[in-house]
């Protein structure tokens, strides 16, 4: 009898796959695999989504050229404020007197508590990627990488022409900006620099000499106490990296690596980063083209949505924090992250991958994967498969999850003659696409 421990998430090499391991739209925390939220749907626009954020105790989206405001959090019901031309995702900047929304390589906007929205006018204002605020002005950072200017205290749209400056000690162009504790953090393609307000113009912002020697490319997303990016060293490929005071040790790992390494500049710069907290759990997401995956305590996992018979990249963009719930948008549809085995009415697959190894050769008898039972509303099914080699897979074998209320059911598989004969390595893959609660404690194999 051996007890498995459960895959903490997507490791390993693809080049070396009975190193690799799996966990798809669950994570693992402290030995134990935990179903990931679904998504519920709460109405949709008919429009493209481009952004989302809070302001003045409302919830407002970007659909299309349409700035909406969420008037009903329970239905999805919603009005039309102004229009937002363009159809790139926006950045946004919360000041105190107004929000002011840019279009990234197109127009800025102002929106007050009034519910206004302003196109912005200033002479000195240049198309830009992103905004932030700290002290009460906006610094922006204009798309093609020049220096970084900044607004007059409690107005966005009042910038004057020497409110430029430049992060200066490498000759970079400028991506980003961020305020973290009150401290100015500016990307550029091939380092941080660290800057402070001074309260002494013309230029407020100072540099700290605290350059970190790590560039940006995209998908920046504030994460416990600090900020999460893809980005890269001068001169090697992409990674994901954590700000540390003076550092910023990768962290992920060859697989994610891997899957970076497969996508050209353009969409590593465009590619979504959010986060959420789910039952004390700290989520980071991030969403490419073709992949998407979640980050929690150093482990990786992937996430996807099931979309008929074809499995997508996870359908949750710009996850926003609202009145106790986190909303998204997502193409033409309202939603919010609910617990629930399903994403927008359509059960989503949970998969686990891990291999199982012995010093000599050995018979598989029976499987028992140690799985939350009594809790789905309807008889559910989960799918093993096995390998030799971590490539090839046998058909699935499938068993019956327990009815609600049946919390002594086992998961097991038992046949006649076993589970086969394995030269050392044992590949091991179960999953399931229905509406199954997969969180699971334990994997036993005798």
């Amino acid at each position: 009898m051996a007890d498995i421990p459960l895959p903490l998430g997507l490791s390993g090499s693809v080049k070396l796959p009975k190193t690799q391991t799996t966990l798809i739209n669950c994570w693992n925390s402290e030995g134990k695999v935990i179903n990931r939220p679904g998504m519920t749907e709460l109405s949709t626009t008919g429009l493209v989504a481009r952004g989302e954020f809070v302001w003045n105790e409302n919830l407002y989206q970007v659909v299309s050229t349409s700035l909406i405001k969420i008037t009903d959090v329970v239905t999805g019901a919603y009005s039309v404020i102004g229009t937002i031309a363009g159809a790139n995702d926006i950045d946004v900047a919360i000041g105190f007197n107004h929000a002011c929304i840019i279009v990234k390589g197109g127009n800025g906007y102002t929106l007050d508590k009034s519910d206004t929205l302003t196109q912005m006018v200033s002479a000195q204002f240049v198309a830009s990627n992103s905004v932030t605020h700290i002290n009460g002005r906006f610094v922006f950072i204009p798309s093609d990488g020049d220096p970084a200017f900044f607004s007059d205290i409690g107005d966005a749209d009042s910038i004057q022409t020497s409110s430029f400056f430049d992060a200066e000690e490498l000759p970079d162009k400028n991506t980003v900006a961020i305020n973290l504790n009150n401290n100015l953090y500016i990307g550029g393609t091939d380092s941080f620099e660290l800057f402070r307000d001074t309260g002494v113009g013309p230029n407020y912002f100072a540099r700290m000499n605290a350059r970190v020697s790590f560039g940006y490319i995209g998908g920046l997303v504030e994460y416990s106490t600090t900020f999460l990016f893809v980005g890269r060293e001068k001169d090697q490929g992409p990674g994901i990296y954590a700000m540390e005071q003076g550092n910023a040790p990768k962290i992920s790992n060859e697989l994610i690596d891997e899957i970076l390494s497969e996508y050209t500049p353009t969409e590593l710069e465009n590619i979504r980063a959010n986060r959420f907290k789910w039952n004390g759990y700290d989520i980071a997401t991030f969403k490419l083209p073709n992949h998407s995956f979640g980050f929690l305590k150093g482990n990786w996992f992937e996430l996807t949505t099931q979309f008929g018979n074809e499995s997508k990249p996870w359908a949750a963009n710009f996850i926003t924090h609202f009145s106790g719930k986190y909303y998204i948008a997502h193409e033409g549809s309202i939603g919010v992250l609910a617990d629930v085995p399903t994403d927008y009415g359509n059960p989503f697959q949970k998969t686990l991958e891990i291999g199982f190894t012995e010093s000599r050769d050995f018979t598989a008898n029976t499987l028992e994967l140690f799985i939350s039972q009594g809790y789905n509303a309807d008889i559910g099914s989960v799918a093993l498969q096995l390998s030799r080699d971590n490539v090839l897979y046998t058909e699935p074998f499938y068993r019956d999850t327990g009815a609600e209320g049946e919390y002594y059911s086992k998961l097991e598989w038992v046949y006649p003659g076993g589970l086969g004969y394995y030269e050392g390595f044992m590949g091991i893959r179960l999953t399931t696409t229905e509406s199954v609660n997969f969180s699971s404690s334990m994997l036993n194999i005798t």
